[in-house]
């Protein structure tokens, strides 16, 4: 019950403030504005990140037991959050929000090392010393799907749905983890019911954009909460299942990377080569090419579920 409520309470308050919150970023020429890469042909508000921040922020205080962990995670959100706003607003370079992005996650990282400790000691002995890598490689993890989430946002309501899609996903495995993972999924609840209440203004022809804000935002906890939810499972081959469900924006992100990287071009510079793109250039429209990313994605996020089911089953 207290998962449906932290959704519902997160969801109407979101649903309620985004038109105002669109209609003072026009005001405020808070915009997303057309350009030679842009697929839209208007301006665009682009503060969806305060709106679903907002709607979560006052859910998780009414409804999260805030630990000291916890409150570390809201914290890297915050930083991330804030970054966003200024990113949209000021169009940071790449390589500097990139660096910047790795504060609030080894915030993250340092505030949750005993539960990472335990479970490079059970689950990674095999491997000695060397089994504290794995800390480079979740700080990668959480900067990666942050960025990725951002990436792939270059539709009406392609980002906004992936992160649904992912967070139902996690939501449904969460139930049957380790107990201490509940604050967690609850802070998912909350993200669900903004996004979902965001995506009714999100989603072709949108009326508000994400923005940096709300994509990094949103992979940025997802990214986190995965990394707890792999840990609590107990099972190193559950390192499969957040990578599946987020299988969409990490490919689109390596082949990007790739695809830069053989062009001889900064991997930080956007173009217009993402699958997003490749679709629309093949003539399929707007809406129904976000609508079979995001039939790919919930694919994806079903075989995730069976295989999430098997391994906690054994």
């Amino acid at each position: 019950m207290v998962f449906f409520l932290t959704a519902l309470v997160a969801f109407f308050i979101s649903y309620i403030i985004t038109p105002f919150i669109a209609r003072l970023a026009k005001k405020q020429e808070l915009v997303d504005k057309p350009g030679y890469r842009k697929i839209h042909n208007d301006a665009i508000p682009n503060l969806g990140g305060i709106v679903i921040f907002f709607g979560f922020l006052v859910s998780i205080f009414l409804f999260v037991l805030l630990s000291r962990q916890v409150q570390a995670l809201i914290a890297g959100c915050i930083i991330i959050l804030l970054l966003g706003i200024i990113d949209d607003i000021a169009d940071l370079k790449p390589l500097r929000k990139f660096t910047i992005q790795m504060i609030p996650a080894l915030l993250f990282l340092v505030y949750h090392h005993e539960t990472i400790n335990q479970f490079i000691v059970q689950k990674l002995a095999f491997l000695n010393m060397a089994g504290y890598l794995l800390y480079p490689i979740l700080l990668l993890w959480m900067v990666g799907i942050t960025n990725s989430i951002n990436l792939i946002d270059g539709l009406d309501g392609l980002a906004s749905g992936i992160s649904i899609i992912s967070l139902i996903t996690f939501l449904i495995i969460g139930f049957s983890v380790n107990k201490e993972y509940m604050p967690y999924n609850l802070l998912n609840a909350a993200l669900l019911g903004s996004m979902v209440a965001l995506f009714r203004y999100n989603f072709y022809p949108a009326q508000i954009f994400l923005g940096d804000s709300g994509s990094t935002f949103s992979g940025f906890l997802l990214s986190a909460t995965t990394i707890l939810l792999v840990i609590w499972s107990g099972k190193l081959l559950f390192l499969t299942v957040p990578v599946l469900v987020l299988a969409l924006p990490i490919t689109d992100t390596l082949f990007a990377i790739w695809r830069r990287y053989r062009s001889h071009k900064s991997i930080f510079q956007a173009d217009q080569g993402h699958l997003h793109h490749r679709l629309l250039n093949r003539g399929i429209n707007h809406r129904n090419v976000v609508l079979i990313l995001l039939s790919i994605s919930g694919v994806f996020s079903l075989l995730a579920l069976g295989i999430a089911v098997v391994l906690l089953k054994h």
